[in-house]
């Protein structure tokens, strides 16, 4: 299964100088790896990006102090663009031996939408996990965001549909904001594990009416 919902984050708790050493070499390893990959495939990579999405708001951990997006792809798919990338995320706590820091690092998978659009975001619920197709939306689904008229749009019959379906909606919670559409997992960045999540992300856009994005648009 693609990752599971963000209610539990990979964890790398970093308390000594030895620590930030290997995991300073394991990040240049991946970075290399990543370069690579870009490179035979016609991406562009970049080592640390301060907003890769622009505006785009990110899913935050409670408590996060610093965040840092990291490993930063940056490619096409057909006519889609789209951006992979580590998001960081430092939150201090107490142990035993003073303070500590622990990073909850999640994978980022984004797909630029045909329209700016608003804020909504589409997470299957927990207990919906054995929820079959023909249940009722609302029951497998919730679903936040600020304008309503944005949402009906985007979730017609056809979409909500596709959804209730489609099994990798189980685990890839959805958040379109700033002109994209995300997907994020609590796992670091393998750039063809990140194109599975693209391409479902892509899916979900051509279920999605076009007249959504005219209107959005203001055309």
């Amino acid at each position: 299964m693609e990752g599971v919902l963000p209610t539990i984050a990979l964890v790398v708790v970093v308390v000594t100088v030895g620590a930030i050493t290997v995991a300073a070499h394991f990040r240049e390893d991946r970075g290399g790896e990543s370069r690579a990959w870009a490179r035979e495939n016609g991406w562009t990579y970049t080592d640390q990006h301060p907003a890769p999405l622009g505006e785009a708001v990110l899913p935050t951990e409670p408590g996060t102090r610093k965040s840092r997006c990291r490993h930063v792809l940056d490619g096409r798919r057909g006519v889609y663009r789209v951006t992979a990338f580590e998001h960081v995320q430092s939150v201090p706590v107490t142990t035993e031996q003073g303070v500590a820091r622990i990073e909850y690092i999640h994978r980022v998978v984004a797909v630029r939408t045909p329209g700016v659009g608003t804020d909504l975001e589409i997470r299957r619920r927990t207990h919906a996990g054995t929820i079959d197709g023909a249940a009722p939306f609302g029951a497998a689904f919730q679903t936040t965001g600020g304008d309503s008229e944005f949402a009906r749009s985007v979730l017609d019959g056809t979409l909500t549909s596709w959804l209730l379906s489609d099994t990798r909606s189980r685990s890839l919670p959805v958040r379109f904001t700033g002109g994209y559409v995300l997907t994020w997992a609590p796992m670091r960045l393998a750039p063809d594990r990140a194109l599975i999540a693209a391409d479902y992300l892509i899916d979900l856009l051509e279920h999605i009416p076009r007249q959504t994005w005219e209107r959005c648009s203001g055309h």
